[in-house]
């Protein structure tokens, strides 16, 4: 099998007025009914930047404007193209990042979230996650740690559950603690073989890509800017 590649995108969210009113005008009026259902203001740019930048990014793959790009969502989610075509991607934004992953390969997902020091993970691992996830992140001594460990293996299992379009309850069980590799599902809720890697982020964000099949990924991180002028 071709060694799956895959472009990762980092996009800074905290654009300007200007910016936000420019991706305001390539999304489809379902984005920004979406965008619109956000409690507060802050959510409501940040959302629109990311769904804008995306449109943005897909359509420099395929050379259409991005605002004639017919997006749907599947199932349980999970974005796609409604017009044929060999392009895979996934958006993920928490805080003032967002990650945009692009592939020709197969199904792909990505995650990434803030880092909350203070966050009691123990309780909530200890209930769902296997136990040898749970075992490392409870194992680490001080809170700080312990939330990044908990951090890390959710990135992990959110990234393949969005690869694989699938719900959030049926990758609680995944087992990702060792070195991002190759994770199968034991329940046989999620099918076949998904390779994970970590994702270098900005500090305070911890990111992870899945891709369909045991391959390990050639990865080329790139960052785009929405908000060029604001610098």
């Amino acid at each position: 099998m071709d060694e799956p590649r895959v472009d990762v995108w980092t996009v800074p969210l905290d654009g300007s007025s200007a910016t936000v009113a420019t991706m305001s005008r390539i999304l489809s009026g379902r984005e920004a009914e979406r965008g619109a259902r956000c409690r507060f203001e802050t959510d409501r740019r940040r959302f629109i930047v990311a769904h804008g930048a995306l449109r943005l990014i897909l359509a420099g793959y395929l050379d259409v404007p991005p605002e004639e790009l017919r997006l749907e969502r599947g199932r349980h989610g999970k974005p796609r193209l409604a017009d044929s075509s060999d392009l895979r991607f996934n958006l993920s934004h928490s805080g003032e990042l967002g990650v945009v992953a692009v592939t020709r390969h197969d199904e792909v997902g990505v995650d990434v979230d803030r880092l909350r020091p203070g966050l009691p993970v123990e309780p909530f691992v200890k209930r769902f996650f296997p136990a040898s996830d749970a075992r490392f992140v409870t194992a680490a001594a001080e809170p700080t740690e312990r939330a990044e460990r908990f951090l890390r293996l959710w990135t992990r299992k959110e990234a393949v559950v969005k690869a694989a379009g699938a719900r959030l309850t049926q990758g609680l069980s995944l087992t990702v603690f060792t070195d991002a590799g190759t994770v199968r599902d034991p329940s046989g809720q999620i099918h076949g073989a998904w390779s994970v890697r970590d994702l270098p982020m900005p500090d305070g964000y911890l990111a992870a890509l899945a891709v369909a099949g045991p391959a390990t990924p050639r990865i080329s991180v790139r960052h785009a800017d929405p908000d060029p002028g604001s610098a």
